[in-house]
Formats: structure tokens, C-alpha cells, sequence
């Protein structure tokens, strides 16, 4: 399954000629949408909705020109007996613009496949398509890895990538969910977001990610900052000393520890009881490990 695409659900005809035989054949049936059901494992959770009015008056027009791949599933009803659904494999967009269009039937291709042969074909739909969000994306491979054990290169072969890309990517699960969350919207780029990555600090992380948002930096330009090349300006506010003050108290090991401004210079004051607190708190960063 792995690295073989979408073109392992629909065989090619040499792959199945026999002597003597017709190639075999995947047949099409015509199945009541309501009896199709989205794919729990699609990464994709964002659709475009003027791409989905545009496909669905294409398919008023036309109708749906290519099937839909789907597992059947059997259900138990109420009263006992059993009912077949269909859960899509791919295809969901093509599903929910015919739903839109008003289509009581569509064509699909029925193909029995487990839990991650479903999560690893809805990804190879998107990511082939480019159609996949780069948060996405990064969080149906850490599915591919927590849940169904498979490693960076074997999901980099899947996709069609290098296992430095699939790796790249799952970086992006470490940002904030506001950098996120504008990643997803395309306020930024995938490209933005691995420059920010370089950030280590998160304070200056956030303010460089507010900064491309309020001038419009290029990838390029980003990458600089992120280097170092040019400072990351900080805003000199009270939140700010607050949580320098922190790192301080923190790092020292001492909780009376203050910076004040004076004139163009910030002053560091740290307040003791005695001489003796002064000295075992000297011993302590001392020799401390």
C-alpha cells in the first residue's frame, strides 16, 4: 500500500490480464448519497467554499463524471436487522458539491480497505491534489505515526516526498495555535512558519509572527530575522519587564528580584534580608549543577 497512490484502488488493466481472459474490471454502482457517509479519518477539515459552488453547478450541468471510491459498511438497526452505508474513501468534496447540487444518486467504485489504508488514501488524494493545509497535513502524519506505527521515510514514500519534507512538517504541530491558526487561513505561508521555527524564544517568536502580519514579509525576509541579521524588536512594556523579571527569578533562584528604569539604563535590584541570605544565595548559584 505504501507509496503505491491512488492508483492502487483502481487496478490497471496489464496488472490483471490473463491468457485467454478479459483484464478484470472495478465496477461502478449507483448508490443513494445518504447512504455515504464521510470518511473519519480524511485529514482534510477545511473545504473552499467557492470551489465547492463552483464543482456543484459543474455537476447541476454535467453531473458527477468521476466516481467516488467507498468501503461498504454494514450497520445494525434498531429493530435488529442490518443496513448497508458506504464510508468514502475519496472523493468526499466531489460527495458534498453533488449533495449540494441536488444528485439522490452518484456513482461509485465500492473497495474494501482498513482504518489506515482509509486515513493513508484521503491524504495521497490531498497532498497529490495540493489541496491539504500544511497543519493538516503535519497532524494526519503524526496520526500515520502514533497510531499505525510507520516511520518518517515510510510516510515520505507514501506521499511522495523526502523524509527531511514529512519531518519539516511535523515541526509545524510545535507552533502556537494562533500561528496556526493564520497557517490554516493562508495569512502565512508554510514557508513563514518553518522561518518561524528558527525562533527559539516564544515571546520573540509571537512578535516576529505579528510583525509579518502587520508589514506583509516575504519567506526571505523572515528567514533574516529569524538569523539574527536584524534585531526583533520588543515592545518595552509592563508585560515585557514582567516576564523578564520572571526569567530572572527564575534563573537566579531568588524571588525578590526587580528591574528598574533609570534615565536610559535598566537597573537590576535583587532585596535580601541579611548578609547571610546574601551569602548562601551566592553559595547557591555557586554551586549549584
Amino acid at each position: 500500500m505504501i507509496g503505491k497512490g491512488l492508483e492502487s484502488l483502481i487496478p490497471k488493466k496489464e496488472q490483471n490480464r490473463e491468457v485467454g481472459r478479459e483484464p478484470a474490471k472495478d465496477f461502478i454502482f449507483w448508490i443513494e448519497i445518504d447512504k455515504i457517509k464521510p470518511n473519519p479519518f480524511q485529514p482534510r477539515k477545511e473545504f473552499n467554499e467557492q470551489e465547492l459552488v463552483s464543482l456543484s453547478d459543474s455537476i447541476k450541468k454535467y453531473g458527477l463524471l468521476q466516481p467516488i471510491i467507498v468501503n461498504k459498511m454494514e450497520r445494525r438497526t434498531g429493530s435488529g436487522g442490518m443496513v448497508a452505508e458506504y464510508q468514502i474513501i475519496a472523493g468526499e468534496r466531489r460527495w458534498k458539491a453533488s449533495k449540494r447540487a441536488g444528485l439522490r444518486q452518484i456513482p461509485v467504485i465500492i473497495k474494501e480497505r482498513s482504518s489506515q489504508e482509509k486515513l493513508e488514501m484521503a491524504l495521497i488524494e490531498n497532498v497529490q491534489r495540493k489541496d491539504l493545509n500544511p497543519v493538516d497535513k503535519a497532524k494526519a502524519f503524526e496520526r500515520l505515526r502514533s497510531e499505525f506505527g510507520l516511520l518518517d521515510k515510510e510516510i515520505a514514500q507514501m506521499v511522495g516526498a523526502s523524509r527531511e519534507a514529512v519531518v519539516n512538517t511535523l515541526r509545524i504541530l510545535s507552533l502556537s495555535e494562533e500561528i496556526k491558526g493564520a497557517l490554516r487561513a493562508e495569512k502565512i505561508s508554510e514557508g513563514h512558519a518553518r522561518a518561524l521555527l528558527g525562533v527559539k524564544d516564544e515571546r520573540q517568536r509571537k512578535n516576529l509572527f505579528e510583525e509579518i502580519l502587520k508589514n506583509n514579509y516575504s519567506v526571505r525576509e523572515v528567514e533574516k530575522k529569524a538569523k539574527g541579521d536584524k534585531p526583533i524588536k520588543i515592545d518595552k512594556t509592563i508585560a515585557n519587564k514582567d516576564f523578564l523579571e520572571k526569567k530572572l527569578k527564575e534563573l537566579f533562584g531568588h524571588s525578590r528580584i526587580k528591574l528598574e528604569k533609570k534615565k536610559d539604563k535598566i537597573q537590576f535590584v535583587a532585596d535580601f534580608e541579611s548578609e547571610e541570605d546574601v551569602k548562601r544565595w551566592i553559595k547557591k548559584i555557586m554551586y549549584r549543577e
